[in-house]
């Protein structure tokens, strides 16, 4: 091996070869981090500042550690190792039964600090917030209430694992379906109080995350000719059709100021 040289130099930076699915990353970064437990039950319980610097400081971290670990394919394509759907593993096989223990414990790690984090939120929706919601006061229930959340969510969360659904699927499709988060939360200076923004951003969003999983966007939304192309064109046209439906609203309630004032708007 020659190094890190040679780990930067294998392969072409074209859209058939990941380049389609670093856009959907770069369109995603302004929707996900919104819905991710991880970030938002951690971050919006500190200061403002704090959580800034921390926010800033892990996404630099993050940003370092992701481009670190996306080299782990490089590597096993320069070593000729077989491909498959464990490549982290493969390469750590391949480097003795000690790095292969070590990466499985990291592997563990990480998504025990998810799982801990989507367990703990969606236990408080169901069985605090929603009894709230509906005008009901949780009690003394509320925490068997999460608890059997927590275990339902672990058993139907698996299923589709266990039918041999595509590990990336799992943050690519729900990345698809928050996309509307993003007119919500980086637009939401421009409007008070407008539901129907909320709505018609958030919910086209949903929709086109539910036909990504089906397999039912048309293959006229493609970008690109590569593996994710369809899913390209979903977050690229999705979000642009999410943030129209944010702005119609506002567009709306200007143009009947316009028509009730006509004389005030040319001014």
């Amino acid at each position: 091996m020659g190094g890190l040289p040679q780990l930067l130099s294998v392969g072409e930076f074209r859209m058939g070869s990941g380049v389609d699915l670093l856009l959907v990353a770069l369109l995603q970064i302004f929707s996900y981090p919104f819905h991710d437990p991880v970030l938002t039950d951690r971050g919006f319980i500190t200061r403002e500042k704090s959580m800034l610097r921390a926010m800033i400081v892990a996404g630099v971290l993050g940003f370092i550690c992701i481009f670190a670990f996306s080299l782990v394919g490089v590597h096993a394509k320069l070593e000729a190792l077989p491909a498959g759907d464990n490549m982290p593993g493969a390469v750590a096989l391949a480097f003795g039964i000690v790095p292969y223990l070590l990466m499985t414990l990291v592997m563990i790690m990480a998504a025990g600090s998810t799982v801990d984090s989507t367990f703990a939120s969606v236990a408080k929706s169901v069985g605090q917030e929603l009894p709230l919601l509906a005008g009901r006061t949780p009690g003394r229930r509320a925490v068997r209430v999460g608890m059997w959340t927590m275990v339902a969510f672990a058993l139907l969360g698996n299923v589709p694992m266990i039918a041999g659904a595509d590990i990336l699927k799992a943050t690519t499709v729900s990345g698809t379906m928050v996309m509307g988060l993003a007119p919500i939360f980086l637009l939401a200076p421009l409007v008070k109080h407008s539901p129907w923004s909320f709505h018609l951003a958030f919910w086209p969003g949903v929709i086109l995350g539910v036909l990504v999983a089906a397999g039912a966007i048309p293959q006229a939304w493609a970008i690109g000719d590569g593996k994710y192309a369809l899913l390209l064109g979903a977050n690229a046209y999705g979000l642009a059709i999410c943030t129209a439906g944010f702005l119609l609203p506002l567009a709306w309630q200007r143009g009947r100021r316009v028509a009730a004032h006509p004389q005030s708007a040319a001014r």
